[in-house]
């Protein structure tokens, strides 16, 4: 009788310690995750600031006259492609 209380006390300690260890390595795949995503924000707004610099050091006139010289048009009005309405629900997600 006691070798099965010991048995089952022994199997209730160690599933509490893998359960907690299971927690850590949830909360600190968390925080990486979180931690990625931080990087990556800065990462996007070093990305923003450059192309901003790059086209403010290229200027809008050779920008357009690199356009014209590859035969681009400028549209004031674009018409883009229509939607389907059955689709309407699927570009929610």
């Amino acid at each position: 009788m006691n070798g099965i209380l010991v048995v089952l006390s022994t199997g209730v300690l160690g599933g509490i310690f893998l359960l907690v260890g299971f927690y850590n390595s949830t909360v600190t795949f968390s925080h990486n995750i979180s931690a990625a995503k931080t990087e990556l924000d800065a990462i996007s707004a070093e990305n923003t600031s450059l192309n901003n610099t790059i086209i403010a050091a290229l200027g809008s006139d050779q920008i357009t006259t690199s356009a014209q010289g590859n035969n681009l048009v400028e549209d004031k009005n674009p018409h883009y492609f229509p939607v389907d309405s059955k689709w309407l629900l699927a570009s929610q997600y």
